[in-house]
């Protein structure tokens, strides 16, 4: 944990940044490098069920939020924050249909500094309020 703290790392990550950005540069390094891919052939498949099930997750905990709980134990981090982990899961998906050693080590990397609270993950959003109302708000300093 020490290690962690000597390394000028940011405190919160933002979703657009550790599930878009960073993702997609560490596959174009790996192409660039001409890395090996991952020896797997049929376990591509489980990478399919790994994001269809992260996607899912990341929808559920979307609409059902709940509130931070007292408990402090790794499980408790990710269940009290569903879109979190649906958003590894899909990472992790991602990264063996796509065969890649660095983006599930990425993904597991990332899972490690979430449950030892040496980063805070921001939870994957869609535009609009999350209580089902069905209303969407436009905001155009966000944009």
């Amino acid at each position: 944990m020490e290690l962690l703290k000597r390394f000028l790392l940011p405190r919160r990550l933002a979703a657009r940044l550790w599930l878009l950005t960073v993702p997609s540069a560490l596959l174009s390094f790996e192409r660039r490098q001409r890395l090996p891919k991952l020896p797997i052939r049929r376990g591509r498949l489980f990478g399919l069920l790994l994001l269809a099930a992260g996607v899912a997750l990341a929808l559920r905990g979307r609409q059902a939020g709940s509130p931070p709980s007292e408990q402090t134990s790794v499980p408790a981090r990710f269940l009290e924050r569903p879109a979190v982990a649906g958003g590894l899961l899909a990472l992790t998906g991602v990264g063996l249909l796509t065969r890649s050693l660095v983006l599930i080590v990425y993904a597991f990397g990332l899972a490690f500094a979430f449950s030892r609270d040496a980063v805070e993950l921001e939870e994957p959003q869609l535009p609009g309020r999350g209580d089902g109302s069905g209303s969407w708000e436009y905001d155009e300093t966000g944009v």
